[in-house]
């Protein structure tokens, strides 16, 4: 989840356009480095590979067409492009979920979402601290920190989160016109945002409770998997439905209608082929007349087989920045297992990857850098005003980080 960057749009709207850009995963890629900069097709496929390059322009072609590309201009032929003309496009928007969105998504599938993402966040935060400094300016900054707040203290602390998240956008375009006139290099940068509920002293909750782990993750890229719930309601009606109870496309089909029997049986199975939901009991006979009926049930996913902190080196294991990587990992890893990471709607976790120049990338840090002050504040603030009310204190971790990339790690997917 994170800020909502465009305004006006109808939030199932835009999961039917992030659908779009999930379905190939390919294209997540495309749209997140378009995003930094403008690229053609045969510059994309020279960089980054992606098959062949007739499924590269296919994609290109795709996404403009829906709107997540725009055309900037052409060039050619000659020179370094053999003949040919490269057509250059931008990304309209990244490819993220904002509040309104994110809510949507049945529980179970946020879940799954977060594990996925934080899967990829980790592995690129810890290159990032495993890159030497060398007696470089290399910038990497990294704080985690468990926060006491009430429910005031927590919406002030997101509201400021989002704020910041979409100053780097907005950051990353000043920078942009700058290097126009200036001719400055453009530092690649990768700036990590979370915010969730801890479980220290929350009972589990009886949503989770009713999740089956599921048994194996399927072959099919994660992002892939996600798509057609992003773009179906019925399918996520039918996952929504399975985090509250066991139900049979039978009895959804009875209760809650939608398209004809056979079209619900051809989404229970694709959900389950997707990992989405699992076969639970069997029941024959009564008023079935001696028929089968399959009852299924949501899943979530198998987070405590993941280890993102193992073969540390000594070394690397007394810096303070992996002991903060650490108890990082410890505290996503908690609450996932506890069922409190995605408890609330508007938690945040994003891993941004972003183009500054110098200035840009000092005000991005200083941005950055101003958010655990803000917090402390609102925690001291909040303690006040529990004393006052007697509401509950809420237990919730913050992370933020700002690192710059090393040039040889730039065209890691």
């Amino acid at each position: 989840m994170a800020a909502q960057l465009v305004m006006g749009v109808d939030a199932r709207e835009r999961l039917s356009r992030l659908a779009i850009v999930f379905a190939v995963e390919l294209r997540l890629k495309i749209v997140a480095e378009l995003y930094m900069r403008e690229m053609s097709a045969q510059q994309f496929h020279r960089e980054f590979g992606g098959g062949g390059l007739s499924r590269v322009s296919q994609n290109f072609t795709r996404l403009a067409k829906e709107g997540w590309l725009r055309y900037l201009y052409s060039k050619g032929p000659g020179g370094k492009r053999h003949g040919g003309v490269e057509h250059f496009f931008r990304a309209t928007e990244p490819p993220y979920f904002d509040a309104e969105t994110w809510a949507l998504l049945p529980y179970s599938v946020r879940c799954a979402a977060s594990l996925s993402l934080f899967r990829q966040i980790a592995p690129r935060l810890r290159r990032d601290l495993e890159l030497p400094r060398n007696g470089t300016d290399l910038k990497r900054e990294l704080s985690v920190a468990p926060v006491v707040l009430d429910e005031t203290g927590w919406h002030k602390a997101i509201e400021a989160i989002s704020a910041q998240f979409s100053r780097l956008y907005e950051e990353q375009e000043d920078a942009r016109r700058r290097v126009l006139q200036s001719g400055e290099k453009l530092i690649q940068a990768d700036v990590l945002f979370a915010a969730f509920q801890s479980p220290y002293g929350w009972r589990r909750t009886t949503a989770d409770d009713l999740l089956v782990e599921c048994s194996r993750e399927p072959l099919a890229p994660f992002a892939e998997r996600l798509a057609p719930i992003l773009a179906d309601d019925v399918r996520r009606g039918i996952v929504s439905e399975l985090n509250e109870t066991e139900l049979s496309v039978t009895q959804f089909h009875r209760e809650f209608g939608g398209p004809n029997k056979t079209g619900i049986t051809r989404r229970f199975k694709g959900l389950e082929s997707g990992g989405w939901v699992a076969k639970g009991k069997t029941l024959t006979g009564g008023s079935r007349r001696g028929a089968t009926e399959q009852f299924y049930r949501a899943t979530k996913p198998a987070v405590q087989v993941y280890d993102f902190c193992a073969d540390a080196s000594v070394s690397l294991r007394k810096a303070q920045e992996w002991q903060a990587f650490e108890y990082l990992c410890e505290s996503v890893r908690e609450a996932m297992l506890a069922g409190t990471f995605d408890i609330r709607d508007n938690r945040f976790l994003s891993w941004s990857m972003l183009r500054f120049d110098r200035e840009g990338w000092l005000n991005a840090l200083a941005g950055i850098g101003s958010l655990p002050e803000f917090i402390a504040q609102e925690e001291q603030r909040a303690k006040e005003r529990l004393v006052e009310s007697g509401e509950a204190p809420i237990k919730l971790t913050f992370a933020f980080g700002g690192f710059e990339a090393a040039s040889d790690l730039l065209k890691a997917l």
